[in-house]
């Protein structure tokens, strides 16, 4: 037998953030009442006892931060103990960072790793009351209670032919009927009629995986067959002449475009509009082809090469079912799979939108329903899930907004928007041919996300906790890191014939769509772990994988830049010219199924549709007191409470395009109303930006499905018109999500009402909804989401003109009404008050635009917060009704004339409200308020939930040394240096250090670490050491090095940089070459593990070495940071005074510094703190959020005790001009200037 060993970590005092964490967590809910402890168990096989305790300290923990056990028995006194894991075939990102490690160190590739949370409490529980704590740290669909035996669960498993339904053919109706409810399929009765008719046609009977196949290929998730339904009739109940003028204008578009033969279905109304505005020359950016991955415009943008056209892709996606069952996996995947999709189309993703709708976190768990995890679990750990991969992947969110109300109880919903591009000359579709090879790149496949599809499609009861399990998947975000890469290649993107990604249905999907014939060897599939059966492997959803159609001429050019990219793959499958779907494992044929029968989609669906009017009988709206009271009540809305704590979990600056950030201002509390981002063009960003927005009220909605569609259409065209970009040249896409339809015709019209909307709004505005997604899922038991259409408008727009929403304190203020017609926004009015806008904006007239979707004052409060400025105004009354097509506009203080000239020329209507200044007073009809106290209030609830940044700490040194950085000699200048960057698994800030190195006028060169196999290490190995031979600077840029695991950032760079052939290069390039070494964020941690700030050199670890640990906070802090200049003594600072202020994006989980008392006090008599997190003032600070992680002394970054060496958290590379708008900051710090300077001219004073 294998031998097994076991260490358990547990973090020193004062460093156990997560034991602080759980114990503060688990007593406000009134489950403990003293401490817990958190230890992280570790069980290794295969390892010799000489290499496993070599890892204790470079893999398992650190000895500065860590107390280590051999045995669990050492760690336990006299407590009470729960072991939790993860369920067998669940992706376990620690554990596999471990087993990296350790093959990265020992070579060892057989050695396996599982991980274990160990949790201590030091009272006593009744068995009751341990149930209670079990409930809530155990979910059942991703997790289980752990052995305390130091064993692995081995599974054996005999794998068989997939068995084959023999009779099936025979079986009668009632035969039938049993048979379906038996299988608990997703797809229909009638359609397996059709099967039966099917294989009887075949003359044999269809086996499990043909059936399971078929189940997935047809589910709702993949073909949308509600949305496929022939509408047979369509009647109207009560008030609805709306409907019926929209109706019958659907009718006429059908005539007009010649699609009468064809059936009325809720598909067909979701497309008329593209289809009737292109007819009509309203539409002619379109990009249209075989493929369908993402909706696709193509644009002319300004690069610095010139005017080129660039295709633009977004999707939008939801992942309801996953995330409501086990939050953090499923919102991850969300983001992953929306991103994959434009990926397809060869477009690089860089931004996000995440929409979401939840019933009341604040709930306390003891109400939650049967079968339902906590609402406040459920929003805390989807936030953690969609933060963490987009972090880790790269992709800067620019909007993050959660929508409360009680109708999510049924199910959550989760919505991903993401938006890409590439240029039109690198993208050739081609049509694939016979023998053409189907790679699959990416990812290993494993039990998780079997049923995926077929899941998504069904509605929910109590049971689904416990029999959902398989369906969720774990996502691997450094894999999807690594196909961004590969894509961004024009020479990649051109030997792509045709793409998929491996989405709902896995590969009989991902693999079977791409060509009529396919013939698949589901034995060539990578697995990540032995037993899978034939069906597992048909139909699993494992993630970030793709699938790649490559011409054989070209497969060993392609497969070089995948081994490039240290990217796994398989040919997995070929084109043919029998169009079916074959598939063969072990040898034998499992899948031959007709491409003609799959496309039918199963059985042809009919149904009646009633669209009923609105209730006559409307509530009446709560009145709310026109007072202080009144206002300071109405910002304890949840929908109207702050979300900053929310959105800093989410990296908002990555890639260096963020032309708005989420929350702007000086104070950083404005939220945007929309996300905008400059185009990446070739290793840079264009001139021009993307701009998204988005509209919905699910209360709106669930009143009048009909108005609430259209209104939300207006909405998000108005949010566009507001960022100055005007919308005529919007395009949209909608998010359906409603209840589980059913039969009931009644039902049916609340998704037709609502297509019904939108479709006269796209008319209405000569603006088209060029794709979409539907969920039609929404149920629990009796309780359904509200009837939801999100729609989502795309523009693009010259960067330099954007326009942000948050008050200068300098102007006048305006607001502008969209007039009403038959209880909807008039678009001939909101057209003309967006080109007004646009104009306005365009003559350098406006200092902030933003909608009254909060209604007047809330709106006017969320644009004083960010600048504290004050308002002075009178509203008339409404002071809180939703207006989400007017707007309030900041004038430039003496351009009221001419703005108001602007405005009568244009026929724009306008009412002066007030004025702007900064006196941090809000004026409101007469009502005086503080921006501080109404601040405060609106961050009261949600605080608790999210975890907002806001202590205050004690007084820090301003600390400062003028000690002349050291000169580089002159036999040593080169004219250009060349700067090395370093690219691990799991970095993701390589891109925006070139640019900002090239800019400074460096050659740059990336060096990808490969660790597929023994050989691709010893490779990397001595190709990075030759290229920092070849090198003058070594940077390490920023990411989540193995996903910052095992516990603990940098671990896997600082192993492969210990190494000795690659030690030896970096001693050569220090002592011998005078070069230089920069390391940010996730290159800081490295250079910390190493020893090589502040001492040096590369040392062994030791207690002595100062550490980068979890944020005081216990989550992700992203924000704008203030950093003042402590010493100037490095060439990197030698361009800044001491005493500078400037502000750095910072974007992390682990950028605590701390250090032993004797070590501080040594690197402040050195000057080797060179940059301190300070406040407004210029102050170094301890309070959060100006110190975000809570460092001693408030650092941010330290130099070796030459200078040579930096290592800093704040990413300087993320920011250049036209950047970051709506933040009043000084960014340039010349970091990577004086580090070429000091190349070509010796450092200079």
């Amino acid at each position: 037998m294998i031998q097994s060993q076991s260490v358990l970590v547990e973090k020193l005092p004062g460093l156990d953030i997560q034991s602080q964490t759980l114990t503060n967590e688990l007593k406000e809910l009134g489950l403990i009442k003293d401490s817990v402890r958190v230890l992280s168990r570790y069980i290794t096989r295969g390892l010799s006892q000489e290499d496993f305790t070599d890892s204790i300290y470079k893999v398992f923990a650190d000895r500065n931060a860590d107390q280590v056990y051999l045995k669990l028995e050492e760690a336990v006194g006299d407590e009470q103990i729960l072991i939790t894991e993860l369920l067998p075939g669940q992706f376990d990102i620690r554990a596999n960072a471990a087993k990296e490690c350790i093959q990265l160190i020992f070579g060892d590739f057989e050695a396996e790793v599982k991980y274990q949370s160990v949790l201590l409490f030091s009272e006593k529980f009744s068995e009751n009351e341990f149930e209670a704590i079990k409930k809530h740290l155990i979910n059942p669909v991703e997790m289980r209670e752990g052995s305390l035996e130091v064993t692995f669960s081995d599974e054996t498993k005999v794998l068989s032919q997939p068995p084959i339904y023999e009779g099936f053919n025979e079986l009668s109706q009632d035969g039938l009927v049993d048979f379906h409810e038996k299988l608990k399929m997703a797809m229909s009765f009638e359609d397996l009629k059709c099967i039966q008719e099917y294989f009887q046609g075949e003359g044999r009977n269809p086996n499990e995986t043909e059936l399971k196949v078929l189940d997935t290929y047809w589910s709702d998730h993949c073909r949308h067959t509600t949305f496929g339904t022939e509408i047979t009739d369509v009647t109207f109940k009560g008030e609805t002449h709306r409907e019926k003028f929209a109706y019958e204008m659907y009718l006429d578009l059908r005539h007009q475009l010649g699609r009468t033969d064809r059936p009325q279905t809720l598909m067909d109304l979701a497309t008329i509009g593209t289809k009737a505005l292109k007819a009509s020359g309203h539409v002619k950016d379109v990009d249209e082809s075989e493929e369908i991955n993402a909706c696709s415009i193509i644009r002319d943008i300004r690069t610095h090469d010139g005017v080129e056209p660039y295709i633009i892709q977004f999707k939008n996606e939801t992942h309801n079912h996953p995330t409501e069952i086990e939050p953090f996996g499923g919102a991850a995947t969300c983001l992953g799979g929306a991103i994959r999709d434009p990926l397809a189309g060869r477009a690089y993703v860089y931004q996000a939108m995440r929409i979401t709708g939840a019933m009341d976190p604040t709930q306390h768990p003891d109400e939650t329903l049967p079968g339902k995890l906590p609402q406040r679990t459920i929003s805390q750990q989807a936030a953690r899930g969609y933060s963490s991969y987009g972090n880790q992947i790269g992709i800067a969110a620019g909007v993050v907004h959660e929508i409360y109300h009680p109708g999510y109880l049924a199910k959550r919903m989760e919505v991903g928007a993401v938006i890409g591009s590439s240029p039109l000359k690198a993208v050739d579709r081609r049509v694939p041919k016979p023998g053409d090879v189907i790679l699959l790149v990416g990812g290993r496949t494993g039990r998780d996300g079997v049923g995926g599809a077929t899941g998504s499609s069904r509605s929910h009861d109590e049971t689904s906790m416990e029999t959902s399990g398989s369906e969720v998947q774990k996502g691997n975000a450094p894999t999807e890191r690594k196909i961004q890469r590969l894509i961004r290649n024009d020479e990649v993107r051109k030997l792509i014939r045709r793409c998929n990604d491996f989405g709902a249905g896995g590969v009989s999907v991902a693999v079977g769509e791409l060509a009529p014939g396919v013939l698949i060897d589901l034995d060539k599939v990578p697995l990540k772990y032995q037993g899978l059966t034939a069906t597992e492997t048909a139909v699993s959803e494992s993630q970030e994988r793709m699938a790649m159609v490559i011409s054989p001429q070209e497969l060993d050019r392609f497969c070089g830049y995948l081994d490039e990219e240290n990217l796994e793959y398989a040919a997995i499958a070929t084109v043919t010219e029998d169009e079916r779907l074959v598939m063969m494992w072990q040898g034998k044929l499992v899948v031959d199924l007709k491409r003609s029968f799959l496309d039918s989609a199963g059985a042809k669906a009919f149904q009646d549709i009633v669209i009923e009017g609105a209730d006559d009988f409307k509530a009446e709206p709560k009145e709310i007191e026109e007072s202080k009271q009144g206002i300071m009540d109405q910002l304890l809305d949840l929908n109207k409470q702050s979300q900053k704590s929310l959105h800093e979990l989410f990296d908002s600056t990555n890639g260096c395009a963020t032309v708005t950030l989420p929350y702007g201002g000086k104070y950083q509390e404005t939220e945007s109303s929309h996300m905008a981002a400059l185009i990446p063009c070739g290793d840079s960003v264009s001139k021009d930006a993307s701009i998204m927005t988005w509209g919905f009220d699910p209360y709106l909605s669930e009143e009048d499905q009909f108005i609430g569609a259209y209104v939300a259409v207006a909405e998000s065209l108005a949010r566009m018109a507001a960022s100055g970009s005007g919308i005529k040249d919007a395009r949209l896409s909608f998010q359906e999500y409603f209840q589980r339809l059913g039969k009931d015709p009644e039902i049916w019209g609340k998704p037709m009402k609502s297509l019904l909307g939108a479709l006269k709004a796209q008319i209405d505005f000569k603006v088209p909804s060029i794709g979409g997604k539907d969920s039609m899922s929404g149920s629990f038991d009796e309780i359904h989401v509200p009837p939801t259409l999100i729609s989502f408008a795309v523009n693009t727009m010259p960067g330099e003109k954007v326009l942000g929403n948050v008050l200068q304190g300098q102007g006048s203020l305006y607001r502008l009404k969209t007039e009403f017609e038959d209880g909807l926004p008039k678009a001939e009015t909101l057209s003309q008050q967006a080109e007004f806008i646009q104009e306005a904006n365009d003559k350098g007239l406006l200092l902030a635009c933003d909608t009254v979707s909060r209604g007047p004052v809330m709106t006017l409060l969320n644009m004083a917060w960010g600048n504290h400025a004050g308002v002075k105004v009178e509203l008339g009354h409404d002071l809180f009704a939703k207006a989400p097509t007017d707007f309030i506009l900041e004038v430039r203080a003496g351009q009221e004339k001419a703005f108001e000239e602007l405005a009568e020329r244009m026929n724009s209507s306008y009412v002066l409200i007030g004025s702007v200044d900064d006196s941090g007073l809000l004026q409101i009809n007469g009502i005086t308020l503080k921006v501080e106290e109404t601040l405060e209030q609106a961050h009261l609830r949600l605080s608790p939930i999210f975890k907002r940044s806001q202590t205050a700490g004690e007084t820090v040194e301003n600390l400062r040394c003028n000690k002349a950085p050291v000169v580089l000699d002159e036999k040593l200048q080169v004219d250009k240096p060349k700067a090395l960057i370093t690219v691990f698994p799991g970095s993701n800030c390589e891109n925006d250090l070139a640019r900002a190195f090239k800019a400074a006028g460096a050659e740059t060169k990336f060096n990808v670490f490969r660790n597929r196999d023994q050989e691709d290490l010893k490779k990397s190995i001595t190709a990075l050491a030759k290229d920092i031979r070849g090198s003058q600077i070594l940077v390490i840029p920023g990411g989540f090095s193995a996903g910052d695991e095992p516990d603990g950032s940098g671990k896997f760079i600082a192993n492969a940089l210990r190494n000795p052939e690659i030690s030896r290069a970096i001693e050569d390039l220090l002592e011998r070459r005078g070069g230089l070494i920069l390391g940010i964020c996730n290159g800081f941690q490295a250079l910390v593990r190493l020893g090589l700030v502040p001492y040096g050199k590369i040392m062994e670890p030791s207690e002595d070495l100062p550490l980068l640990t979890a944020n005081q906070l216990g989550r992700h802090m992203d924000t704008i940071a203030q950093v003042r200049v402590a010493s100037n003594a490095s060439p990197w600072l030698s361009n800044v005074e001491v005493g500078q202020v400037f502000s750095v994006p910072v974007s992390h989980g682990e950028g605590r510094f701390m250090a032993p008392a004797s070590v501080l006090e040594s690197l402040k008599a050195n000057g080797q703190i060179i940059t301190q997190y300070c406040d407004e003032e210029g102050n170094a600070t301890m309070s959060s959020p100006e110190n975000p992680n809570g460092s001693l002394l408030a650092v941010e970054g330290i130099i070796s005790p030459d200078g040579r060496i930096l290592g800093k958290m704040g990413h300087n590379e993320r920011w250049q001009e036209g950047l970051f708008q709506n933040y009043p900051g000084s960014f340039d710090m010349q970091l990577f200037k004086a580090g070429v300077d000091y190349f070509t001219k010796g450092s200079k004073k």
